[in-house]
């Protein structure tokens, strides 16, 4: 199926993340099966010495024990023997491919658990998309790729027939002990030889299905405003809404212009209003509303409304206004005069400190 071209801007986290979800990630089955082979040869280093001599202690012991005409016990005891030897060799090789098979798809993707893969989609059976699938970029590096596989082995095999081939002859004067390690070397070589050449076949591959994916997931830029919109919210929504709050907390603090002990002007710039409310044993005069310019005029004319004092002191009121935010005590160095203009307030209002 072509891409679509309006699709040019890179996956957002939140598109990734929902990739994810739908089980599509950045996956090569190259890679497990090379880390596998590779795998496979490692423990089968290690492992055959040990394998082999369990095999010849449970050969040496079954034909030993040939001559015990005892049919009920015998066999079924062999038969026993015959489970645990091959189940205890076995195991730990199926084992280690399957952790690194496990090991080899978590490097690749992460832990991912999801069902949504295989889920029936219409457009799977849907002859049109078929037909697009058929001549996709996708199926054309497939088939270079198997290509590619095929002159891999088809290299291995020729390689290990003409070396078998010269050693054959020789083979029928060789005891049997040294036919098997021949085998077993052959297939160790035939394992490495395919790990080995496997490994450039599984990067090429990992490196196109990542492409593959960063080009599957891209977004045009109407997605990601519709996506900014969705998770965001609609710019033009969040611009009402901050400008409602502005005007509720300008409310709230233009309410509580009645309520200060007075009010400090630069005379019209700047207004703060300061209250100190005594009987809670608050450390300080406390900002209760502050502005500049028209806002300024507008407090100033509160105060005069409500009979709130109103002392013109512009070093006073740009400091105040500069250092200190609604709900804030004054800072320490204007306790002196800010206490100085209190004083007179209180003074002129037969109010008692």
């Amino acid at each position: 199926m072509a891409k679509d071209p309006s699709k040019t801007e890179k996956a957002t986290p939140r598109r990734r993340q929902k990739a994810r979800e739908e089980g599509q990630v950045a996956r090569s089955l190259d890679v497990p099966i090379s880390a596998t082979l590779l795998m496979t040869f490692l423990v089968l280093i290690a492992y055959i010495p040990f394998a082999y001599k369990k095999l010849v202690e449970y050969f040496i012991y079954i034909f030993s024990n040939l001559s015990k005409n005892v049919p009920s016990v015998s066999q079924s005891e062999i038969a026993l023997i015959t489970f645990k030897i091959f189940f205890f060799l076995i195991t730990p090789v199926f084992l280690a491919l399957l952790i690194t098979g496990v090991l080899a798809n978590v490097i690749q993707f992460g832990f991912l658990l999801t069902f949504k893969p295989l889920m029936p989609k219409l457009e799977r059976i849907n002859p049109i998309s078929g037909l697009g699938r058929i001549f996709s970029r996708k199926t054309l590096f497939e088939i270079v790729r198997n290509v590619l596989k095929l002159l891999v082995a088809s290299l291995i095999a020729y390689f290990l027939y003409v070396k078998i081939f010269k050693e054959s002859a020789s083979l029928f004067f060789t005891p049997v002990n040294q036919q098997v390690y021949l085998m077993i070397e052959y297939i160790l070589m035939m394992i490495l030889f395919f790990a080995l050449l496997s490994i450039p076949i599984a990067v090429i591959d990992f490196l196109f299905r990542r492409w593959e994916y960063e080009e599957n997931i891209k977004m045009s830029k109407h997605e990601i405003k519709e996506e900014q919109k969705m998770y965001e919210g609609n710019p033009q929504i969040k611009a009402a809404i901050r400008r409602k709050q502005r005007e509720l907390a300008m409310t709230r603090m233009m309410a509580e212009v009645e309520k200060a002990d007075v009010v400090i002007t630069n005379p019209t710039h700047f207004a703060v209003a300061l209250k100190y409310e005594r009987e809670k044993n608050e450390p300080a005069p406390k900002v209760i509303a502050k502005g500049k310019d028209k806002l300024a005029e507008r407090i100033i004319e509160k105060a005069k409304e409500h009979n709130v004092s109103v002392i013109q002191d512009p070093p006073l009121a740009r400091a105040l206004y500069e250092s200190c935010e609604v709900g804030d005590f004054i800072p320490e160095q204007f306790y002196q005069v800010v206490a100085k203009i209190l004083a007179k307030v209180y003074k002129e209002k037969n109010i008692k400190l």
